[in-house]
């Protein structure tokens, strides 16, 4: 070893110069030697987070999903899409002829002459047609509001009393006609009671 390497591993060494050394081959110089091999030596395998990047990017496309889908429930009120009413039915209510015979009215013969039946609240009169909105059927529709095309002068063929918006009544019909005679006219307890008599068993 030249003088050189000797200085250069003296400035490497934390030793001081001055501290007295043990020969290896003295008895306690072996003993730390064979603690030293012995001594078994350990892998520490130090794991490192994976990305979460993707995991959070794909939890925010779920969340905006979800918040999505209830916001439009929340516009809608309900878990269902809205059903679309029937359209209204519409009768011919000025074809009866005034001078034709009546049949006396009896609940047994409405339940045989009329396809049409309901209660309903006149809610419009607009010149020749009349709306009213369904309260009760009792038998052959299933729509919301009828529409009776009513020219001037009908009034006269259901006893007198004009259709004001407001009032109940109780419409029998055949063939489109809206029937007269006493089988249709203004709402009474008596008379709905004959017309719940006359459709009670469907």
């Amino acid at each position: 070893m030249t003088d050189d390497m000797r200085e250069r591993l003296a400035r490497l060494d934390p030793m001081h110069s001055g501290v007295p050394t043990e020969p290896t081959t003295t008895d306690s110089s072996r003993r730390v030697l064979e603690r030293i091999m012995s001594t078994p030596t350990e892998e520490r395998t130090i794991q490192t987070a994976k990305p979460r990047g993707a995991f959070i990017y794909a939890g925010a496309a779920v969340a905006a999903l979800v918040l999505a889908v209830a916001g439009g429930l929340a516009l809608t009120g309900d878990d269902n899409p809205p059903v679309a009413e029937a359209p209204p039915l519409v009768l011919n209510a000025g074809g009866e002829d005034a001078l034709a015979s009546c049949i006396a009215f009896s609940p047994e013969e409405l339940g045989r002459v009329a396809e049409i039946a309901f209660e309903g609240t006149v809610t419009a009169v607009d010149g020749a047609e009349v709306t009213l909105a369904v309260d009760t059927w009792f038998r052959g529709g299933e729509a919301t509001e009828v529409v009776l095309n009513a020219p001037q002068g009908m009034e006269a063929l259901i006893g007198g009393i004009p259709f004001v918006v407001g009032d109940q009544h109780l419409i029998s019909a055949q063939g489109g006609s809206v029937n007269y005679c006493g089988f249709s006219g203004p709402a009474s307890p008596e008379y709905r009671a004959g017309f719940e008599q006359a459709f009670a068993q469907g």
